[in-house]
């Protein structure tokens, strides 16, 4: 529902634009990320079923901070700031992770190859690009009920804390539109494909598809010389 909103306003705001852009040299994003673990409940391991850790997670929420330099009329490159936070963690007849958190820092280089800006017409205002960007960052777990005491028969509520090193590859597509010179909006829709290796679960492999929605802030422009 948030998505076909987002190009109605998207496609109204584009039929009243009448001012013309200047192209941008600098840009700083700022969004909200929102998204879903794909894969299935369970996973097989070994020949007995056991809950996937990061499939069963049903609240994912983050930010994300990016800054991009036009290096040539299609292609643009910089850095992506990324925070996830996961939580609410339900699988049905398990409560093997009851509780649990995860949270991801990930640091990315961009590369984006977008339409070309012209002077007039659709693509003075609006911008469609796809992106690729490696992966690095930290994965900060916090799990609970993850081991069950048998001599009790009760579960073990104690709290497992552990940071890992993450790596992969995202990649995206997306549009940006211009509201003015100095602001706009973007939205784009995101793969991630990451390892993660820790001894608290097996399926160290997650892939998450994001949508992100925010703002754009121009910083420069490119610079016309008349002579």
């Amino acid at each position: 529902m948030n998505k076909i909103i987002m190009l109605c306003i998207f496609c109204v705001l584009v039929i009243n634009a009448h001012s013309q852009m200047l192209e941008d040299k600098n840009n700083l994003y700022l969004g909200y990320q929102n998204g879903f673990y794909l894969g299935d409940a369970l996973f097989n391991n070994q020949g007995t079923s056991a809950p996937s850790f990061y499939s069963n997670f049903t609240l994912n929420n983050g930010l994300e901070v990016k800054n991009l330099y036009n290096l040539t009329p299609l292609v643009s490159a910089g850095l992506k700031f990324g925070f996830l936070n996961s939580t609410n963690w339900q699988c049905r007849n398990y409560e093997s992770y009851n509780g649990s958190k995860s949270s991801t820092i990930n640091l990315q280089p961009v590369i984006q190859l977008h339409t070309k800006f012209q002077k007039n017409g659709l693509y003075n205002r609006v911008k469609i690009f796809g992106e690729i960007s490696p992966i690095i960052g930290y994965s900060m777990l916090k799990i609970r009920n993850n081991i069950f005491d048998i001599i009790g028969y009760k579960w073990n509520y104690d709290n497992f804390n552990r940071t890992d090193l993450i790596y992969g590859l995202e990649v995206g597509v997306g549009c940006e539109y211009s509201f003015s010179n100095k602001i706009g909006a973007f939205v784009n829709i995101s793969r991630q494909e990451c390892f993660v290796s820790t001894p608290l679960f097996l399926d160290n492999r997650y892939t998450f598809l994001g949508l992100n929605i925010g703002v754009r802030l121009n910083i420069s422009k490119v610079k016309r010389f008349k002579y």
